[in-house]
């Protein structure tokens, strides 16, 4: 029995220490649509930071994953346009804040649809992919905001295909 423990403890130790990482630390997620694209080429798996979110702030172009407001068992991968309390007006071109144009250094394409002005309730985020023209994004939800509760982490890196590896722009 001490020998079968001796290879067990250690097993579970394991298996708890991984358990913790993937739901507190990182994990990576798997990218199957072209919403975000080119940032997030697709498909791919991502590195996703959940402490970032978790102990940090949520800014203005950074590119999250949270549970979908209309079907929070479902993930969605967007870049945060509107901040709590901001006015996001949508024109074909542009994107403005409370009035000011965004400056969007991230590609992305133009606002064919979903045009339109969203006043974001405290405590939620607006966002949009950077595939403007094929993405779902707030500006087509029932539940246009997503609320603080429902981020998970922040999208770091391209992990696999190897040949699209590297940093995600935020």
């Amino acid at each position: 029995m001490k020998s079968t423990w001796s290879w067990i403890y250690p097993a579970v130790i394991g298996v708890v220490i991984a358990f913790g990482l993937h739901h507190y630390v990182a994990y990576a997620a798997d990218v199957p649509t072209d919403s975000m694209s080119p940032t997030i080429p697709a498909p791919c798996y991502i590195f996703v930071d959940r402490v970032s979110t978790e102990l940090g702030h949520i800014y203005r172009g950074e590119v999250v994953l949270f549970h979908f407001p209309d079907d929070p068992s479902q993930i969605y991968v967007k870049r945060v346009i509107g901040m709590p309390g901001d006015t996001v007006t949508i024109t074909y071109n542009q994107v403005y804040i409370n009035g000011h144009l965004l400056n969007q250094p991230w590609p992305h394409g133009p606002n064919v649809h979903g045009l339109g002005t969203y006043h974001v309730p405290q405590g939620h985020y607006f966002m949009m992919g950077d595939n403007r023209p094929v993405s779902y994004d707030s500006r087509f939800w029932v539940h246009h905001y997503v609320a603080r509760s429902a981020i998970i982490g922040q999208a770091d890196a391209v992990i696999f295909p190897f040949s699209k590896w590297g940093p995600i722009m935020q």
